[in-house]
Order: C-alpha cells, then structure tokens, then sequence
C-alpha cells in the first residue's frame, strides 16, 4: 500500500473567539497548498480513498487536495485522525480499508511527525511542514518501517532523496 500523509495547509491563528476545530485555512495557506497539490499531481499520485481528520483546516485540505488530483470518490472524515492520532492507530486504520492500493491521509502535527517517525524506523523526531506531504510504500504483510517514497514540501518542492528528506522532516519542519 502506498501511503500519503498530508499536513493541513497553513491556518488562522489561534484566538479565544474560534474554537479550535473551527479554524480554517489561510488564503496563503490556500495557495500554497494549491502548489503542493499540483506537485502531487505532477508525481501521478492516485489515491483510492482520501481519509482527513474532521477539523475544518484538514477538510480544506483534503477538498483542495481531490479538486487538484481531480478524485472521483468521496473524502471520509475520520475522527481517528484529529489531534491526537499516534503511530499504533495506523495499522488498524489501514485495516480498514486494506482494498486500497493508495491512500491519502490529512491530519496534523505532531501527530503526523510521529507516524513518519515510526515508519522511517528513525529515532530522531520528524515534522511535517504545514501543507507537507510524505509518502511511503508498505507490503501489506510488513507492518514495520516502510520505504519513503518522496516528499513535497509546504512550497511544493518535490524530495526524492531519502537524505534530503530526512534533513528536511527532522529539522524544523520548514
């Protein structure tokens, strides 16, 4: 299984008057990541089934992120996936939709630094940048590291190399 894990785009800032699961992107967040996504279109990525956690700002980006693939399915919400989603809830998440060949996952931070972490079997921390996507490929019998496939950056720079990449996820996430 080819497995993407995308960083919502750049979000309002925090304030007491909008909850937490209310703020929404950015327009700069919007843009950039409108070049993230047409990198990940450049790169051919198809994915069966595109999960994003239910926060507003995930939403967005996983909408954004189907309009630029141009993907014909329906983008699941899944609570599993809000703040707070850490490395062994993985697996059974996969578990569940174990038919697809390629899937795209939109979450957070720290959240998502640590499944790249537990997936590059690496014992530095990783970040994704806002808007960041890292991609693996996984055999479905091994349930261990996986092998990285590529990286784009919250610009929408593609990394090929799995040095660069790992510069980039375990320095400050920029």
């Amino acid at each position: 299984m080819i497995i993407h894990l995308v960083r919502h785009a750049e979000a309002i800032e925090r304030t007491p008057q909008i909850l937490e699961e209310h703020r929404f992107l950015t327009r700069r967040g919007r843009k950039r990541f409108r070049q993230v996504a047409k990198s990940l279109a450049k790169l051919a990525i198809d994915p069966d089934v595109i999960l994003t956690s239910p926060l507003v700002r995930a939403v967005q980006t996983a909408d954004i992120l189907a309009e630029a693939l141009r993907f014909k399915g329906d983008i699941v919400v899944v609570p599993q996936l809000a703040s707070g989603f850490r490395p062994e809830a993985l697996d059974p998440l996969l578990a569940e939709y174990a038919q697809a060949k390629e899937i795209a996952l939109v979450g957070h931070e720290p959240d998502f630094g640590l499944v790249t972490q537990a997936l590059l079997g690496t014992k530095s921390p990783c970040a994704l940048p806002k808007g960041g996507t890292v991609s693996f490929k996984r055999s479905g019998a091994d349930k261990g590291d996986a092998v990285f496939i590529h990286l784009v950056t919250g610009g929408g720079k593609i990394i090929t190399s799995h040095g660069k990449a790992l510069d980039r996820l375990q320095g400050d996430g920029q």
